[in-house]
């Protein structure tokens, strides 16, 4: 905080600022809350119109302080940059308020509208004072020469006078009507009117209230405080009074006196503003002043971004209470309501939009400083740029393509269901249920926003982008001072989708908050305490995605006392010496753990008693898709699974094996190292060639797994080996791969998938063996063609590597056809603008129309006997009447585990029951019937069997 500048600051002008945008969104409920249709009579009505005159302030205020603001601003090339705040808060709002709209509303959402809706200011609805204000900030410069060129008060004073009765004046002397008798007793009789002054400047109203703004600034206004405050509440009541007057009997009428240009605005804003800033605030709290600017400062998101709340909240009120007059007394509770969460909004868009213009100053100061250096890795950092932006267009590409399996619907329904008030451990059974806690925030947010599911999944593909791509960005900030192999390292680790389901999962989340914790543990400084606790967190949260991996942690606590026992003999050498294995560092990263894991074991005892969570724990380890089994077992299956992943995959073991044996037991293997890079990489695109006829379908994972040769190989021949970046993310890769084999079904592929994490560090091991290649020579006949031989072939696989990760992004979709198959874009529903076939878009448009009937039902509990997962997303907010929304097999095994399911869950026991007529249940018929004896009626069409009690 600069206290200095908060010295200075004018604190009256914060609360003008937070007085003006309170009155928009004031304004904005006398437009959303019917009040323009209702007839003006009554005494209510007389209060709202009061109301509505009031708040005609809201505009002028904001011109008003322009023009007070910027007075003194001349013409310099700064002067411009000065509205870069300004544009990038409106490109975000405009970019929220069209997301909200195609989710909300189903209006068009892509490049081309987002671009046009941007640049003809109707992507954000309310940002027409953004076309106003460009002008009147580019024109800031002139009018202040045009002021300051005036010699005196008094030549001043006629400017004001000119502005006002060329745009002001108007209002008061053209709204009468001279050629009707009758209309003076009934003003809404007609709404023709004889012009008396001209009007055809009236437009020009914010340089009027610019200079308004200045001439305060400079001269004040000489009248006494109780003197302008009378005035201004008699003004108010004046003007109210002739506004009720002129639509009495009929609905508002919005004359041009009520406009900003109008004569009433004008005055009760020039009256405000001077009384605001009479407000002593010199002697005000350092803490109030602190706030008031904080909030001051939000105004403009405020203002922007509260379209979407007023979209949410206004049509809540509109159906609970009927009538408009009854819905006066809601304002004392709408409007704050508006305010603060478009308060929260405008502080993540002000936070969002310093994030980027800092990073482009960044950039271009990095670009500058870049180009006054002579070396040639000068561009890494822009190459990084580059590529990545590349590859996070290619993947929003992809997030349009797909939609075959039930996977990544499954994830969103744990959540979902969360959101519905049910519990972990207690209304959930599946397995992998603990990382549905860390998708809440986003599902919750989703439904809150749009009030349904529709467009959920394609929404989520998007905010998994998004993350992975801020991981990427953390994760080569930390590292990119090892070289070009970063870039390659993190852009092909971004280009990594585990098994192609692009959704924030147990997999992909894991993954990410597993690649986070080694790097910020290996790169952080230890005497620091925040990148430890952020590890920590990072590292809870990929607990929860894969509960086995805490053993992680208990290696990290022995390596912690293998560090205090050795730092003071003659083995502290070795690793273990390192601080990332001190003390103090093992408690700030604990710190971080427990944070996470306080507030998870908060939220799931909320909502279940420790009793019920031992009550249902054996039914959840009974799941059929994970079988128990010992520790010697799962590790058997981990290397067999690895051993048999192809027919001929043990001869590459077995060649890498030989190669890296006889590297370790080579004492001169420094001068031998080009020998073993090339047998490496040749190993490795061996292995490659081998997974390539299978690299396009759902297993495509272990294309990541033969670059670990790769990563083993460099570290061991590297002479400076950066032993915390082998320690904390190499290892702790390895152990994730362990710990998912141990959770997971897919045993080799999720080792693979584990593998592309440890990859990272590989890349920074390569890369500086390459370096330390090019410092000195081996010792052997032909070195010099051996070594440019080696890296020409480890060029050749990270080519290899990239043709293979980008082939299979763009030729393969998740139990789907490819990409330029996928033509129709389903329409409605959770998978709504995502591209499959049209088979699929047909069938899922049938069960959904179908599902979509419940809504006009009275709200239970509803089961799915089906794989298909999105159909619990489809009925919106029904209440969970199943263990869990994946369904393990339409076979009777799943029907028994329902059955231990409702004998200690009777609270879920459905109220309908759905059964789709495509599904491969053996006996249909005995469920049905088994049903109907349970006192549930059948209802069948073409799509389905519906079942209700």
């Amino acid at each position: 905080m600069d206290y200095e500048k908060l010295k200075k600051r004018d604190s009256s002008l914060d609360i003008l600022r937070i007085i003006a945008v309170f009155t928009v969104l004031s304004v904005h409920f006398f437009l959303h809350n019917g009040f323009y249709s209702q007839t003006v009579e009554d005494k209510p009505m007389y209060i709202a119109v009061v109301m509505r005159t009031l708040f005609s302030v809201c505009v002028p205020l904001f011109m008003l302080l322009t023009g007070y603001l910027m007075s003194k601003k001349e013409l310099s090339k700064k002067y411009y940059s000065g509205i870069t705040k300004t544009l990038v808060v409106f490109v975000i709002s405009t970019l929220a308020c069209m997301i909200y709209k195609n989710i909300a509303q189903g209006d068009i959402f892509n490049l081309k509208s987002f671009i046009l809706g941007t640049l003809d200011f109707t992507g954000s609805n309310y940002s027409w004072y953004i076309e106003m204000y460009i002008g009147l900030f580019l024109l800031a410069p002139f009018l202040n020469l045009a002021y300051g060129k005036l010699k005196n008060k008094k030549q001043k004073q006629v400017l004001l006078i000119t502005v006002v009765f060329l745009t002001i004046v108007p209002s008061l002397f053209n709204i009468f009507n001279f050629g009707s008798l009758d209309w003076w007793t009934n003003p809404t009789s007609s709404d023709e009117f004889q012009k008396l002054v001209p009007s055809w400047w009236q437009g020009f109203y914010p340089v009027a209230y610019y200079f308004v703004g200045c001439y305060i600034r400079e001269y004040g206004l000489k009248m006494k405080t109780r003197t302008m405050l009378i005035l201004f509440v008699f003004s108010l009541f004046l003007f109210s009074t002739f506004n009720f007057f002129r639509s009495y009997g009929t609905t508002f009428k919005s004359g041009t006196y009520i406009y900003w240009y109008g004569f009433e605005p004008f005055v009760l804003s020039v009256l405000l503003f001077l009384l605001i800033k009479r407000i002593k605030t010199e002697n005000m709290p350092k803490a109030a002043k602190v706030v008031l600017w904080k909030i001051s400062d939000l105004a403009l998101g405020i203002y922007l971004i509260s379209f979407i709340f007023d979209s949410i909240v206004y049509p809540i009120l509109c159906e609970k209470v009927i009538l408009m007059p009854d819905r006066l007394p809601f304002y004392f509770v709408t409007v704050p309501i508006v305010f603060v969460l478009s308060a929260a909004a405008s502080f993540i868009m002000n936070l969002v939009a310093k994030i980027l213009i800092d990073g482009f100053k960044s950039a271009v100061k990095m670009v500058r400083d870049l180009r006054s250096k002579p070396d040639k890795g000068k561009y890494q950092h822009i190459i990084f740029a580059v590529l990545m932006a590349l590859a996070i267009g290619f993947s929003l590409w992809k997030c349009y393509y797909g939609f075959g399996g039930n996977d990544e619907s499954f994830y969103l329904t744990i959540p979902h269901r969360l959101t519905l008030g049910d519990s972990l451990f207690g209304d959930e059974w599946h397995l992998t249920q603990l990382s549905g806690f860390l998708l809440l925030p986003f599902v919750w947010l989703y439904t809150t926003i749009t009030q349904s599911t529709v467009g959920i999944i394609l929404a989520a593909r998007i905010f998994y982008v998004i993350c992975h791509a801020v991981v990427v960005c953390i994760i080569y900030s930390r590292l990119k001072k090892y070289g070009y192999f970063t870039v390659f390292g993190c852009v092909l680790y971004f280009l990594f989708t585990p098994f192609d389901i692009m959704a924030l999962s147990y997999n992909t989340m894991g993954l990410d908050l597993i690649a986070l914790t080694g790097v910020l543990m290996a790169t952080a400084d230890y005497s620091k305490k925040l990148p430890l606790i952020i590890s920590g967190l990072a590292f809870a949260g990929a607990v929860l995605c894969c509960p086995y991996l805490a053993a992680a942690y208990v290696l990290y606590l022995i390596a912690v006392g293998a560090h205090c026992l050795i730092k003071k003999t003659p083995l502290n050498k070795n690793v273990f010496n390192s601080d990332l294995f001190s003390i103090k560092t093992f408690l700030w990263f604990t710190l971080g753990v427990g944070i996470l894991a306080v507030i998870f074991i908060v939220f799931v005892l909320s909502r279940v008693s420790i009793n019920e969570i031992f009550t249902n724990l054996p039914y959840l380890m009974a799941d059929p898709d994970h079988p128990q089994m010992g520790f010697m077992m799962k590790m058997n299956y981990y290397f067999k699974t690895i051993v048999d992943c192809h027919s001929h995959f043990k001869y590459v073991l077995m060649a890498y094996g030989a190669t890296a044996i006889v590297m370790i037991l080579d004492r001169k293997r420094k001068q031998h190292r080009s020998i073993y890079l090339i047998l490496t990489s040749a190993i490795v695109i061996l292995a490659l060639v081998m997974f390539m006829p299978t690299m396009t379908s759902v297993y495509y994972n272990a294309i990541m797994f033969p670059m670990i040769f790769m990563s083993i190989t460099a570290y061991v021949l590297s002479e400076n080996k950066n032993r915390e970046l082998f320690a904390s993310l190499f290892i702790l890769g390895i152990l994730y791969s362990v710990a998912l084999c141990f959770s997971s079904n897919q045993y080799f592929f999720v080792t693979a998938m584990a593998c592309s994490a440890s990859n990272i560090a590989g890349f920074v091991f390569v890369g500086n063996l390459i370096k330390e290649m090019k410092a000195s020579p081996d010792n052997l006949d032909y070195a010099v063609p051996c070594k440019y031989f080696a890296f020409g072939i480890t060029a050749f696989l990270i080519v290899l590597q990239a043709c293979f990760q980008i082939t299979v992004k763009a030729e393969h979709c998740f139990w789907e056809s490819s990409p330029s198959q996928l033509s129709q874009t389903i329409q409605d529903g959770p998978a709504k603008g995502i591209k499959t076939t049209s088979a699929n878009a047909e069938n899922y448009g049938q069960l959904y129309n179908d599902i979509n009937e419940y809504q006009n039902l009275e709200k239970g509990n509803i089961l799915f006997l089906t794989q298909k997962t999105w159909t619990y997303l489809a009925a919106k907010d029904f209440p969970y009447g199943t263990l869990s929304a994946y369904v393990t097999g339409e076979n009777q095994n799943s029907l028994d585990r329902l059955r231990s399911y409702y004998s200690v869950n009777s609270k879920k026991i459905p109220k309908y029951i759905y059964i789709p007529k495509d599904s491969q249940w053996e006996n249909i018929q005995q469920i049905l019937l088994e049903a109907q004896q349970n006192g549930y009626t059948l209802s069948e069409n073409t799509v389905s069997y519906k079942l209700q009690r």
